[in-house]
């Protein structure tokens, strides 16, 4: 497809200037909606749309976006935007305003100033909107142009040329201009009207591969990444279809042949099927793209591409993909902002390609384990394979070892600068946020702008669920993750863990299991979703299931080791627990995961000084330890178990090497940082200090540990009352993470919550509840001693001779 400048310069100059004359792209007073590109402008609500989809924008952006729009073509300059945002006695720093408004109006188009493609800088002079708006003035406005575009042409002022000139210049002059409408007619076919537009959706049929070679089997991954790397073009996900095959009484994992391909566009109500093939002539290889209309039967854009190489078969592949969709109607300005090469946004590597496809599928599958070998031949094949880290980044982070994680996920973000695709640098970046700096709110700013360029990106989308978990957004972490799952490609194991996470989160246990129990029929279960299902049972107390899951978990499995701590914790089995912390310990050890086995060690630290055993905390913590430490997890555990046992010096030291090494962690700076300061607080006898520093950490919802802890200050506070109500609310909040442990603990917070109200019957009950869950609990736990003591003290005026239950062992 020719370029603009392949253009006859006549040809363009006038179809330029039959563009800037036309007047319709002007707003008038009685607009009510102005249309560019994917975009919509509602000048009543002040709302911006793409796709249909509301984006959110700052109100000063937005008039300035109305008043360019209202000159379209027009430069405004900088002056006549100050007249029209600042009233004339308003004094502020204006040309910084605007900077960073016209910034963030940029932001919200996905618009570049080195290549814009809706708002142009003219240096020292202002701004110009140079993409075609539509309005509902745009006919008479039309009409309007034409008319004066007929009033304006010139009358010739030269004298005519002598006779014998005429028929000579009658005929020069038909024949250019036979030559100009044949330009304009060509212009008009391939440029001006494009095979298709942005609400268009193609399907991609399979590879064809001709090449007897199978190592060129998984090209349709790589295709499929450089069309849908696109904001221009749709691509029908193969769930939809898989389901249309199934329809049409066909296999659905059968390859989709042309026939085939435009009978689903007809079913589906789609334009084109593209047909993507690779041949071998010689030592060459062809690669051939063709778009067939899906009505007519008749080829729409054809690209080839040949390269002599076989490790260059992708990149052409890439440059091929990349003419197809300029062909089919994409923007020169599009494709320069989203067409990174194919060969750096995936892999040069057909090997690493197909180590990495063996991968994705097995972890969709549920099979996180068993994909990790494949994502690391995938970048031991290709070093610089960014995708395959970020999947490593979360296989490892499936399984449990964040080390691991962050260590590809930071090294997905080193290679950041590669010339990845648009939709990979978003997710690299948003992933980094989240799992090595946790500045979750940085990710959710790049997630917001993700799905916004991408809007039908399950990857954003599921991502957004995750960050707004961790936020405490459960309801809208929920609809992410239904959408995820009603929009992948195939069902993934991540989307319903996650979304059977949000559920329980929500306290809708009923919903989360049947979410897994839909999952287990569609593919394997990992770790994560075995532990719900196992708390599940827990809840409904499933006994049958919680012994049948122990009996199939394997020995070796520190991750279902460590939740089985929990449980002898929750009875008070303080042998059994330290017996199966040794195992946790020594396990990941001999993973050669020294990190996890010190963080393990940690967590034994910080539940046996919750129950006042801080001579383990102290032997535990400084044996693992020190304020050269980089493990945040570490950190906070300890920092809270030195807190307990009074060791504010150490306790205080961590906390300070923890706010040094996470400055931007969102977890760390507004919940563990406070809950470390919060208890040091309460030690130094400053309770209302202690529940300020909670306060705001609540709403994160990250740890059980919050509304424990609050409920321990509003005690030391003398605010029985709210302490109750922080107990009880973690009590009824059986979905949560670690509620079996800190379950306990909240029913004797509770037992003295009630005695400090003077409430001896409800004081009564909450201790008659706690010796219950620890009926076979060791006897020398300090604070069950101490529970003993406060209900016999209790219990003494009504019956002096009233032992506590559990009191004969």
């Amino acid at each position: 497809m020719p370029s603009p400048d392949d253009i006859p310069s006549a040809v363009y100059l006038v179809v330029n200037c039959r563009l800037s004359r036309i007047p319709a792209m002007a707003l008038t007073a009685r607009t009510r909606a102005a249309r560019f590109g994917a975009f919509e402008v509602d000048l009543r609500s002040g709302e911006l749309r793409k796709h249909g989809i509301r984006l959110k924008i700052q109100d000063q952006p937005f008039q300035v976006l109305a008043h360019l729009l209202e000159h379209p073509g027009e430069v405004v300059t900088r002056e006549e935007l100050r007249q029209k945002l600042l009233p004339a006695d308003t004094f502020v720093d204006f040309d910084t305003g605007l900077n960073s408004a016209i910034k963030k109006l940029r932001d919200a188009l996905s618009d570049s100033a080195e290549e814009p493609r809706y708002i142009e800088t003219l240096p020292r002079r202002g701004y110009r909107f140079i993409a075609e708006v539509q309005n509902g003035d745009a006919p008479a406005a039309t009409t309007a142009a034409i008319e004066e575009n007929a009033a304006h042409v010139p009358s010739p002022e030269a004298a005519p040329p002598p006779r014998r000139w005429r028929r000579w210049a009658a005929f020069a002059g038909a024949t250019a201009l036979l030559v100009v409408l044949a330009a304009v007619l060509g212009w008009r076919t391939l440029i001006a009207r494009p095979v298709l537009n942005d609400t268009d959706v193609i399907l991609l049929a399979s590879f064809v591969n001709k090449t007897g070679d199978p190592v060129f089997d998984n090209l349709d991954k790589a295709l499929e990444i450089k069309l849908a790397e696109s904001p221009f073009l749709s691509v029908l996900p193969s769930t939809a279809v898989r389901q249309t095959l199934r329809s049409m009484r066909r296999e659905p994992d059968e390859r989709v042949t042309q026939e085939v391909g435009i009978e689903i566009c007809k079913r589906q109500g789609l334009k084109a099927v593209v047909v993507p093939e690779i041949d071998a002539i010689g030592s060459y290889y062809l690669i051939t793209l063709e778009a067939i209309d899906a009505h007519s039967g008749k080829q729409i854009a054809r690209q080839q591409q040949e390269t002599d190489n076989k490790d260059k078969v992708v990149a052409a592949l890439g440059k091929a993909a990349s003419q197809l969709r300029r062909q089919l109607g994409e923007s020169l300005s599009s494709l320069q902002k989203y067409d990174a090469p194919l060969s750096q946004a995936t892999t040069s590597s057909l090997e690493a390609l197909q180590a990495y496809q063996t991968g994705v599928t097995r972890s969709r599958a549920g099979k996180i384990s068993e994909s990790i070998p494949f994502f690391e031949r995938a970048v031991e094949l290709d070093p610089e394979f960014c995708s395959a880290y970020v999947m490593l980044g979360a296989s490892y982070h499936g399984v449990g070892d964040e080390e691991a994680s962050r260590k590809n996920f930071a090294r997905a973000f080193e290679l950041k600068d590669k010339r990845l695709t648009q939709e990979e640098n978003f997710l690299v970046t948003a992933t980094y946020y989240w799992n090595v700096t946790g500045n979750l709110e940085k990710e959710n700013a790049v997630l917001t702008l993700y799905q916004q360029v991408y809007p039908r990106s399950f990857n954003a989308t599921n991502l957004l669920g995750i960050n707004y978990v961790l936020l405490g957004r459960y309801e809208e972490a929920l609809q992410e993750f239904n959408w995820t799952i009603e929009h992948s490609p195939e069902p993934t194991a991540y989307a319903y863990s996650n979304k059977a996470a949000a559920l329980m989160s929500l306290g809708r246990i009923d919903e989360a299991k049947a979410t897994l129990t839909e999952w287990q029929q569609k593919g394997s279960l990992f770790g994560y979703q075995k532990d719900m299902l196992y708390r599940i049972a827990f809840i409904q107390n499933d006994t049958a299931t919680m012994e049948r899951m122990n009996r199939e978990a394997a020995p070796d499995d520190a991750a279902w080791t460590e939740l089985q701590m929990e449980y002898v914790y929750d009875r008070g089995d303080m042998k059994k627990f330290r017996s199966m912390s040794e195992s946790v310990v020594n396990l990941n050890m001999q993973g050669g995961a020294a990190q996890d086995a010190a963080d393990a060690r940690a967590m034994r630290a910080q539940l046996e000084a919750l129950l006042g055993n801080y001579g383990f905390t102290s032997s535990l913590c400084r044996h693992s330890v020190t304020e050269a430490t980089d493990s945040a997890i570490e950190l906070w555990r300890c920092g809270e178990a030195f807190a307990d046992g009074g060791d504010l010096t150490h306790a205080e030291a961590l906390a300070t090497t923890l706010n040094r090494i996470a400055p931007e962690n969102t977890v760390e700076q507004k919940v563990n940082l406070p809950l470390i300061r919060s208890i040091i607080a309460r030690q130094r006898g400053n309770p209302t200090e202690a529940v300020d520093l909670l306060i705001q950490s609540g709403q994160y919802h990250r740890t059980l540990d919050v509304p424990y802890r609050l409920g321990l200050a509003y005690l030391a506070a003398k605010e029985p009352a709210k302490a109750a109500a922080q107990f009880q609310m973690l009590l009824d909040d059986r979905g949560s993470g670690w509620w079996q442990v800190y379950a306990p603990l909240c029913q004797l917070g509770l037992a003295r919550a009630y005695s400090a109200q003077g409430d001896r019957e409800k004081s009564r009950k909450a201790y008659d509840d706690f010796f219950a869950t620890w009926k076979d609990a060791d006897p020398d736990i300090p604070i069950l001693r101490q529970a003993k003591a406060e209900y016999s003290r209790l219990t003494a005026p009504a019956s002096a001779a009233v032992s506590p239950p559990g009191a004969q062992r």
